[in-house]
């Protein structure tokens, strides 16, 4: 009896958590980042659990959404938080590819997708749980933990919008521009702000605010058959 219970739990545990990840993400052919388990790649980039060890480069990226097998791609750059939830940099891309439970897109409830460097997109567990409305200001500290000893109090971001609810980590992420989380890194070194050296929002959007680094990709290819193919590449 004892056999058999823990078999079909295990076999519970297996479908449930296979479900669970393709309702979680569905239409991306391939994710990508820096050499890791595959395990820990899907964990940190696609349920925001974990660090990655290492960041793939901004040529890296390039290279790979400019191959002839590729039909889109979107990057992702973690590190940050805000209040306990997860903050992932990203382009507009994300909210008009991403997909989940089969075919789904991701919808904004209220507000618009943002379109400046300090605008921020709520998941709707975030908005939520802190109680956020549209317009209202919030602060990125560093780091992913729930208590962080550096905060970017400096550069504000705004909420401009808030996403429907999608049961997946999305709901648990505050969601941002590349060149935003380019912004308030600016003027840090070694993980912490120089004091008296800081730069300050206004003129950090003066800079160029290209990333060096990206956490991860997600790539949607023209042909699934060349899935192995862009793989290898």
């Amino acid at each position: 009896a004892l056999s058999v219970a823990l078999l079909l739990g295990v076999e519970r545990l297996r479908t449930e958590s296979r479900a669970s990840f393709a309702n979680t993400i569905s239409g991306t052919d391939l994710i990508v980042g820096a050499r890791s388990g595959s395990t820990q790649l899907l964990l940190y980039s696609v349920f925001r659990i974990g660090d990655a060890t290492n960041n793939i480069s901004w040529q890296s990226f390039q290279d790979l959404s400019q191959h002839p097998k590729v039909k889109w791609a979107i990057p992702i750059s973690l590190g940050d938080s805000h209040r306990g939830f997860r903050v992932m940099g990203t382009t507009a891309d994300y909210f008009h590819h991403y997909r989940y439970a089969g075919d789904r897109t991701l919808t904004v409830k209220q507000g618009a997708v943002f379109d400046d460097v300090y605008d921020a997109v709520l998941g709707a567990e975030v908005a939520q749980t802190l109680g956020y409305a549209v317009g209202d200001k919030i602060v990125i500290a560093h780091g992913s933990g729930q208590k962080n000893l550096f905060s970017h109090d400096d550069k504000p971001f705004t909420v401009v919008g808030i996403l429907q609810r999608t049961g997946t980590p999305v709901d648990r992420t505050v969601h941002v521009s590349l060149a935003g989380i380019e912004a308030i890194h600016v003027d840090w070194q070694g993980g912490q702000r120089p004091s008296g050296l800081g730069i300050s929002a206004e003129r950090a959007l003066q800079m160029d605010l290209t990333p060096s680094t990206i956490t991860a990709a997600y790539l949607g290819l023209k042909s699934r058959i060349s899935t192995f193919q862009v793989q290898r590449f």
